[in-house]
């Protein structure tokens, strides 16, 4: 296990993590220093365990709100302030070069944005009074309550997303990702919350209604092509659907596979199914189900790794199983916190949250199952296969 800790105690800054890679921690710092508010884009060698500045720039709106995507080449970073208007820069990841750097102007308030790769960004924007009229009518003619964009850094333009499947979901239900050298985009459509598909379920035999979880998978280039063509009804193909006895919901991904925990409401069986990315051959990579002589549990899947693991409460500890891409057996002191994640099916990560009506703490801990050792860290934490961040 490898810690790094990229905190720091000297400047008065806020870091976030964008990236953390086989060798490479890429994070962000924004610092203000005389008055001055600066963004640093930075790298950390965990070999050499060195930091190096890729670029920095100024921010002339410190309140603005920055969203990060990272890719094999390039750092796109998006500033924006709930306004009609967004700030998009995008950087070499080698030389620190700065390859874009533009103002977008929307019809509607930013409402939310999605980089599908290192030259193509998804926006989203909501109905604000400036442009109320023109969303009244927009409203009319398309039935959305949003518009999404589709823009191209390398045109220098943008493009109207006109497929409901795209224009009604939020950008954590747009998932790309690489397989045998080609981008694809997973969409998820779920229908509502898990206790609203369930409540149709309860409800089926007076409301008469059958609703569905879909999910949707696309080349990321077919996708882009359709939408140039303003096509409305892109080029998606059903990959998994579950209708109103059943639901369906993304798990997280692995190398070779996607993986979605599947429910079948009559005799309440859940398990998680797994697509192979390659061939599209669907299995059963585990079952979520207790057995009458087990211990009252709950399942945990960590989506970046795809790893399951039962969690049994009892008096003063927790004890973890691996289900799924683990094979973790032990138990923790309840006083680290809930269970977060396992690193090399030793170290146990635990979250602890202390609040009062004005302030709130985060600890996280790392538990050795070996030699019974911890230690505890008020700050952010990310974990990514054998790495954990400190931030």
């Amino acid at each position: 296990m490898t810690v790094v800790d990229i905190r720091n105690a000297v400047t008065d800054s806020r870091v976030e993590l964008i990236e953390i890679s086989g060798s490479t921690v890429y994070y962000a710092e924004e610092k203000a220093e005389e008055g001055h508010h600066s963004l640093f884009l930075l790298e950390y060698d965990r070999e050499a365990k060195t930091e190096r500045v890729l670029a920095n720039c100024f921010l002339s709106d410190p309140t603005a709100v920055l969203h990060f995507f990272s890719f094999a080449t390039d750092i796109i970073v998006v500033m924006e302030n709930r306004e009609s208007f967004a700030r998009i820069l995008r950087f070499d990841k080698q030389t620190g070069q700065e390859k874009n750097a533009e103002e977008l102007h929307f019809v509607g308030n930013f409402a939310d944005c999605k980089a599908l790769d290192e030259s193509r960004v998804l926006f989203f924007t909501e109905e604000n009074e400036l442009h109320r009229h023109l969303f009244e009518e927009y409203k009319k003619a398309s039935g959305f309550e949003r518009i999404a964009y589709l823009y191209d850094l390398e045109e220098g333009r943008y493009y109207y997303v006109r497929d409901k499947r795209i224009c009604n979901l939020n950008t954590e239900k747009l998932i790309p990702f690489d397989v045998a050298g080609e981008r694809m985009l997973l969409v998820l459509e779920p229908y509502g919350s898990e206790a609203e598909k369930e409540k149709c379920y309860r409800n089926q035999r007076w409301l008469g209604d059958t609703v569905s979880d879909n999910v949707w998978l696309c080349p990321l280039l077919d996708f882009v092509v359709a939408v140039k063509a303003d096509e409305t009804h892109l080029p998606l193909e059903l990959l998994l659907s579950a209708g109103t006895q059943g639901l369906v919901r993304y798990a997280g991904q692995d190398e070779n596979s996607l993986y979605f925990r599947a429910q079948y409401y009559p005799n309440n069986d859940q398990r998680v199914c797994a697509v192979d990315k390659h061939s599209g051959k669907k299995t059963v990579a585990a079952e979520l189900n207790l057995q009458e002589d087990e211990e009252p549990a709950a399942f945990f899947i960590e989506p970046d790794s795809a790893r399951i693991y039962r969690v049994t409460e009892h008096e003063e500890s927790y004890e973890i199983h691996g289900i799924l891409n683990s094979a973790v057996h032990g138990r923790y002191s309840k006083e680290l916190g809930q269970f977060v994640a396992c690193v090399e099916d030793r170290f146990l990560v635990a979250k602890y949250v202390i609040s009062d009506e004005t302030d709130s703490f985060v600890f996280y801990s790392i538990y050795d199952l070996e030699t019974k050792q911890q230690q505890s860290f008020e700050c952010s934490c990310a974990v990514q296969e054998d790495t954990v961040v400190l931030y």
